[in-house]
């Protein structure tokens, strides 16, 4: 695994643009570009497929971790639940509702896999993971042999088609405050399900109407399926949740709550002690001795905030790239043992695999200066040579 710098390619700002990643040019910290032009992670086919096949196996030990909760039903009260969500993450697990996709964070030294966490639910940066970055490898002449371990957007199209027949309808929706990155995946999104076959239709959260009987949406035309750019626990909270009920069909499903939550990291400790591709993690408790070094995080919390580093039992204050927001800080933490990755150049990577349904369709990577990769880390592309 090396960190390579390459020429840029003419034109590579128009050529972002015209497929709509027109957030390319966010101001990172630093004061250069969310996008990194020039920028490139190599590796070996050996260890792209090492990537693969772990994320193919969290994945199963998450869905087993899923099936044992929810047969036992038992949801440790670290895990914050809200009570009325239950019956919909049982009904949906046990009903079988699709799922489109998801995001596992790798930490790896061009070895050792250890997984930060899975975004299950809401996870971004896929317009630049799928299109943007094979867009880059087409373009790059100079690396003789290299490929890419990327069939995200083949993949989303297929699992469309796998999860509804032909010209059904899907609405999509995110927050109305959202930034352009969020509004900028969905529409991407909406794409690939348009590729598919089926009729989408786009709208905000706060948009979504109740007419006595179902959700509807501006037209009064029914939403039965939703893709949603918004997390179920802030669903849960809203005035229209006393509405939720089976009829509507949610992408992604109620059952993801239980991957999407930082404590999902507690109970793989538990259930697969030692494993390879997992940190010690514990439900955080400040009455424990914590020897050596570990981040605090929230359960529920994205993008890196309110991360904090302990060092033998002494809180060492906020990690470098973390941010502060107080509404993350509800919830309860979980402490994860520290794992030490390499600089690049002076960068610390973190690999995104990309899991579509139920297996790992690609990888992408975000760098920084600091600790963490926070919601203005840098997007690097990526090739790999037999």
């Amino acid at each position: 695994m090396k960190r390579m710098i390459l020429p840029k390619r003419d034109q590579w700002e128009k050529k972002h643009i015209d497929i709509g990643f027109d957030y390319f040019n966010l101001p990172s910290r630093d004061g250069s570009l969310y996008w990194s032009e020039g920028v490139a992670y190599e590796f070996t086919l050996k260890q792209i497929e090492q990537l693969e096949d772990a994320s193919n196996e969290l994945h199963q030990m998450c869905l087993h971790l899923v099936e044992d909760m929810i047969q036992q039903g038992d949801y440790p009260n670290y895990f914050q639940l809200p009570q009325q969500a239950i019956p919909f993450i049982e009904h949906s697990w046990k009903n079988q509702a699709p799922t489109l996709y998801g995001r596992f964070d790798f930490s790896y030294d061009g070895q050792d896999i250890k997984m930060l966490e899975y975004n299950a639910d809401t996870p971004t940066g896929l317009l630049e993971a799928s299109v943007a970055q094979w867009l880059w490898i087409e373009d790059v002449q100079s690396i003789p042999n290299r490929d890419q371990f990327n069939s995200i957007h083949e993949a989303l199209i297929d699992q469309w088609r796998n999860l509804y027949p032909f010209t059904t309808t899907v609405h999509f929706a995110a927050c109305q405050s959202a930034g352009r990155e969020d509004w900028g995946n969905l529409e991407y999104l909406m794409d690939t399900a348009f590729q598919a076959g089926l009729n989408v239709n786009e709208l905000s959260m706060e948009n979504i109407g109740w007419d006595g009987k179902e959700f509807v949406d501006l037209n009064n035309q029914t939403i039965e399926h939703l893709f949603k750019l918004y997390p179920w626990e802030w669903i849960w909270d809203e005035a229209f949740s006393q509405h939720i009920s089976t009829k509507t069909n949610w992408i992604e499903p109620c059952w993801k709550m239980l991957l999407s939550n930082k404590a999902l990291l507690v109970e793989l400790w538990k259930k697969f002690p030692n494993h390879p591709f997992l940190l010690e993690s514990y439900a955080y408790d400040s009455q424990t001795n914590y020897a050596g070094k570990w981040v605090r995080k929230p359960i529920l919390a994205r993008e890196g905030a309110n991360i904090r580093i302990i060092q033998d039992n002494i809180d060492l204050g906020e990690a470098s790239g973390s941010f502060y927001f107080k509404d993350y800080d509800q919830s309860g933490y979980i402490m994860q043992r520290w794992v030490d990755t390499p600089l690049h150049h002076g960068m610390l990577p973190t690999l995104g695999l990309w899991m579509v349904g139920d297996k790992c369709a690609g990888l992408s990577l975000r760098e920084d200066v600091f600790d963490i990769i926070g919601n203005d880390a840098h997007f690097a592309a990526h090739y790999f040579v037999e």
